[in-house]
């Protein structure tokens, strides 16, 4: 959400809604939170990329059109973006110059520098030339916020009245730029965390179904199915996001959960508010309907105590690829054409260092092609990075139905 609560001073409020002068750059710096899948998320969601970079693990630098910026905040994937307003390659001046661009726009009393694959030493440099630049400008009692692991985190840039300013690695220097935006991560977390009927610690977050979703181009009022519907993450974010939703399981434990899950997030929703969601007992690989996309994690994997053999890795995923053979047919005939699939696939991580992925091949023989957006191009499937789930892992497919 755009950031609120900070007080108007002389000039604008700090810093979230940030003013159009310092929001109305081309290009943006994106705080990843899911690597390379949040970079396949802004490249589905934004639908003017022009150009994309990756300087380091954890930002992606996108150039868009203006017209576009508002689509950046449906993103799920990432931590917070920042226009990138300037490039540090040792010039003193250039700190002065985006201090003194800030300082016309926003009144500030504190700030944090939030920094990425960058060492202690550099860190320490630029926070000295940030505290220089702004006290120069004006801002004598000006406070810095020194943040754990050098990073505001989403919900601490929400929580504190202080400008965040971003700095990354980038073309032989430091790309620098104000936070715009940051993702209202407690009312997902909750809706994680709170449901009444929760699966498992290792379920589908609620951030994440939302990435997932924004990867299916689903517009409001589209038919959504999940055929493994589980405790009813996808179904309850997709329903937020007012699509009509159908989830169907096989197990009825499940189905109830789910139900029971829908009902307390549509009570926790907008007053008055009614979700558009069916919820049945039902076969994946024998259902009715015909729907605009399908979104769904067929198998969730047991948590792991230690870290599992090879042998025992490859055992479970052939098990589980079963489940995903029977079931990709009969979702190729359900969604339209020009529909897309996207399917969450397990990976493990065993003893001797390697890697166990379930792939799924064959598909364009029914009719399921791998989604690429725009010019841009991601090889199948594409990992969910910095989950902490240890050895199990998840990645991603999304097909486009052809």
């Amino acid at each position: 959400m755009f950031l609120e609560g900070l007080k108007a001073k002389k000039k604008s409020s700090l810093p979230y809604t940030l003013p159009e002068a310092l929001r109305g750059a081309e290009r943006l710096a994106l705080v990843l939170a899911f690597g390379r899948l949040s970079v396949l998320e802004a490249c589905s969601t934004l639908g003017s990329v022009t150009k994309v970079e990756v300087p380091c693990e954890r930002i992606c630098v996108v150039e868009l059109d203006p017209s576009s910026l508002r689509s950046v905040t449906k993103l799920a994937g990432i931590h917070k973006f920042s226009p990138l307003l300037t490039r540090f390659h040792g010039d003193e001046a250039v700190i002065r110059q985006l201090v003194d661009q800030i300082a016309n726009e926003i009144d500030v009393s504190r700030f944090a520098l939030s920094a990425y694959d960058t060492d202690e030493a550099d860190y320490e440099v630029l926070v000295r030339l940030l505290l220089d630049a702004f006290r120069q400008a004006g801002f004598k009692k000006i406070r810095l916020l020194r943040p754990k692991g050098n990073e505001l985190l989403a919900d601490q840039v929400l929580s504190r009245d202080a400008l965040d300013l971003i700095a990354f690695p980038y073309k032989g220097g430091y790309g620098l730029g104000p936070t715009a935006w940051v993702p209202d991560v407690a009312t997902m977390r909750k809706r994680g965390v709170e449901k009444p009927a929760p699966h498992s610690e290792i379920s589908l977050s609620p951030r994440l179904a939302q990435l997932l979703l924004n990867l299916s181009g689903l517009s409001p009022g589209q038919r959504l199915l999940d055929p493994f519907c589980g405790s009813g993450t996808i179904i309850s974010e997709g329903a937020l996001m007012s699509l009509n939703c159908v989830g169907i399981d096989s197990n009825p434990t499940r189905v109830a959960q789910a139900k029971r899950n829908l009902a307390w997030v549509e009570k926790q929703s907008e007053s008055g508010r009614t979700l558009a969601y069916d919820i049945e007992k039902g076969d994946a690989r024998d259902f009715e309907g015909r729907f605009d996309g399908i979104v769904t994690e067929p198998i969730l994997l047991p948590r792991f105590h230690s870290t599992p053999s090879s042998q025992k890795a490859k055992h479970l995923v052939n098990k589980a690829s079963r489940v995903y053979s029977e079931s990709l047919y009969p979702m190729a005939e359900a969604v339209r054409k020009g529909g897309r699939v996207v399917i969450v696939v397990p990976t493990l991580r065993t003893a001797d260092g390697s890697e166990v992925l379930l792939r799924l091949e064959g598909t364009e023989s029914i009719g399921l092609k791998e989604f690429q957006p725009g010019h841009l191009r991601f090889e199948y499937p594409v990992r969910v990075a910095f989950e902490s789930t240890r050895w199990l892992g998840r990645a991603v497919y999304v097909f486009e139905r052809v």
